[in-house]
């Protein structure tokens, strides 16, 4: 008898390397359009926000904690949706008296209404969703300022793209401590968090199957981004992170990226914006087609 790696609900696992193909196989059948239901979020935050793994009814659903609340998020598969949340709910309940199941993709949220549940629209969490044409090309007067900004980047500097290998990862490592020690993002829980995924996601880089493009200016890494494949025609960008030194720099590996990593996607999701003022203006800077919007059901 093959013994089964991942416990049934309400017994959870802890996630591991062991249970990357059982989880990458659902993922694949799934063809997710969230950036929660994708490898780089569940290995990368495994840590972070102690997640654990169960399956219920054919589904696969994920427990963590963030910021002082218990959480699930959003079930992995479609079987029997309603009884699944249903669940769900009364495990929250049960067990820690209040919470929350989050990153619910809209279609199954409409469904979930429909039944009697009371999904509210989480804009913080929505995904924007970007066309890779129009990154490749930065045509037309809303790309104006950025199209400047690569193109004086090309002219200005002794630059080399390059698709990320293991051998570029130590120096990938040492910017992003660069980075965060800039920041001070340890003592900041949001950043702590994030500082946590990136480590985790460029450590495994070859394990989990992630591909991404680094800029090099004079021979070292300045610019890098760990991205992989959410379904078909739409990749996932997981994190981008830059030496400002260098002006246009965020500008130039996100283009170089759409063109030289992208080409065979039609979308690409660069996840959200947590309601940071800042960073929500820069995503909408880049015109989003659309947005993969999310809802949770609170407890």
């Amino acid at each position: 008898m093959t013994e089964r790696k991942i416990a049934l609900f309400p017994e959870f696992s802890r996630i591991c390397c062991d249970l990357y193909d059982e989880i990458n196989k659902e993922l694949k059948t799934e063809q997710p359009e969230i950036s929660e239901h994708s490898i780089g979020f569940i290995y990368g935050y495994r840590e972070s926000l102690k997640l654990s793994i169960s399956r219920l009814n054919g589904n696969l659903v994920f427990k963590g904690f963030y910021n002082g609340h218990d959480l699930l998020v959003s079930p992995i598969g479609k079987h029997k949706n309603a009884e699944t949340f249903a669940a769900c709910a009364k495990y929250i309940k049960d067990k820690f008296g209040s919470g929350r199941i989050g990153a619910i993709p809209k279609t199954t949220a409409m469904e979930l209404a429909g039944a009697g549940f009371k999904p509210v629209a989480d804009r913080d969490d929505f995904d924007y969703i970007y066309s890779v044409k129009e990154l490749i090309e930065l045509t037309g007067e809303k790309f104006h300022a950025k199209k400047n900004l690569v193109n004086n980047f090309v002219k200005r500097y002794n630059y080399e793209y390059r698709a990320l290998d293991t051998l570029l990862l130590p120096e990938c490592l040492e910017l992003h401590e660069k980075w965060c020690n800039l920041r001070d993002c340890r003592s900041k829980l949001s950043e702590n968090v994030e500082d946590r995924m990136v480590l985790e996601l460029l450590k495994n880089f070859s394990h989990w199957k992630l591909f991404g493009g680094a800029i090099l200016i004079d021979g070292k890494v300045q610019a890098f981004t760990l991205l992989e494949e959410l379904n078909r025609n739409t990749a996932v960008g997981h994190v981008e992170k830059a030496n400002t030194e260098f002006k246009g720099i965020y500008q130039a590996i996100n283009q170089f990226t759409a063109e030289k990593l992208l080409s065979k996607y039609e979308f690409v999701n660069r996840e959200q914006d947590v309601g940071e003022p800042g960073l929500r203006k820069a995503k909408l800077s880049y015109n989003p087609v659309s947005f993969a919007e999310k809802y949770y059901i609170e407890i």
